[in-house]
């Protein structure tokens, strides 16, 4: 049972004090049986409540002392003591108080949780099951908010996030000075810090990109959207079909320009790819399942009649144009 603190500590407040109605007192018990957690904030509250009892003053029977004055006064109204109403009402906010603080120090705090790919892709799961997979030379920093089941995602270099379907918690990314607020999706982001532009792909789902004081874009699933940080301007196209394809290692090229290909193979595998001769514009249809990067260069060169040279520190396509 998920209960708001506010509501339990004024639930905690009437049976402590006998106001509670049956239905109440029902909600009480089953919120308690949930967890040891809640089981001890309820012993704590009884102990606060019992040792807030005040005592009303020392007895004093007002109709003999009545008696022996009635001589001396006139009569007036009865009027009702003030002393132990006062203590009642403090009793009544030490209780409040203290199940405040009881709820406070329960409540699961901030977190915070450093990732960094370096040389390989790495997948790192988040409390809430959030999926984070970093392609190589990516880095998150990950600020993550239990009680208010929120989060930030800051990011350096590109990622897909996969938010869970129950979606538990709000999360937004910070990217290159771009805001993506996740409105329930698998969402890719690029943003290395030597690239002009932010992209984000939207697998599932929407996907709000802004900017602090801009309005942004929306993005719903087959969408990517742009930002350039020099002219402060968003655009929309049809999300690319590989841009998942660092972690999938699922490629799948439809009457793709040679030199795009490229640039996508250097994405997925971390190497440097240069062409050589009239080969950029040639285009290739052709489609990899987990495939090494030698596998795919020598289908590539046998399908356009090129020739692959590896160089150590880069690849080299070469050829006098397409078959």
């Amino acid at each position: 049972m998920s209960q708001e603190p506010e509501h339990i500590e004024v639930l905690i407040g009437k049976f402590l004090v006998g106001e509670a109605s049956a239905e109440e007192t029902r909600e009480l018990e089953e919120w308690t049986a949930a967890s040891p957690e809640n089981q001890k904030c309820i012993e704590d509250a009884r102990w606060v409540f019992e040792n807030a009892q005040l005592s009303d003053g020392p007895a004093f029977d007002a109709d003999l002392a009545w008696e022996k004055v009635s001589g001396d006064v006139k009569p007036h109204k009865k009027t009702i003591p003030l002393f132990p109403l006062f203590w009642k009402f403090a009793a009544g906010l030490v209780l409040l108080l203290s199940l405040s603080y009881l709820f406070y120090m329960q409540m699961p705090k901030r977190q915070e949780f450093l990732f960094q790919s370096e040389n390989e892709v790495l997948t790192e799961i988040l409390p809430d099951l959030t999926e984070v997979s970093l392609n190589q030379q990516s880095e998150i920093r990950v600020d993550y908010h239990p009680g208010k089941k929120t989060g930030t995602i800051h990011l350096t270099g590109e990622a897909l996030i996969s938010i869970p379907e129950d979606k538990k918690v709000t999360w937004t990314v910070q990217a290159a000075g771009v805001l993506i607020e996740d409105i329930g999706t698998v969402f890719h982001v690029q943003a290395y810090p030597d690239q002009p532009l932010v992209e984000v792909s939207v697998k599932e789902g929407i996907v709000r990109f802004y900017a602090e004081n801009r309005e942004g874009i929306i993005l719903e699933s087959g969408e990517q959207g742009t930002y350039d940080p020099a002219t402060k301007a968003f655009s929309k196209t049809i999300a690319d079909a590989n841009v998942a394809a660092f972690k999938t290692r699922v490629l799948d090229f439809q009457e793709e320009e040679l030199q795009q290909v490229a640039k996508r193979l250097e994405s997925v595998y971390g190497k440097r790819i240069v062409l050589d001769g009239e080969i950029a514009s040639c285009r290739l249809t052709v489609f990899f399942v987990n495939e090494t990067l030698e596998a795919v260069l020598l289908i590539i060169a046998e399908t356009l009649g090129i020739e692959v040279l590896d160089e150590g520190n880069l690849i080299r396509l070469r050829g006098d144009g397409c078959q």
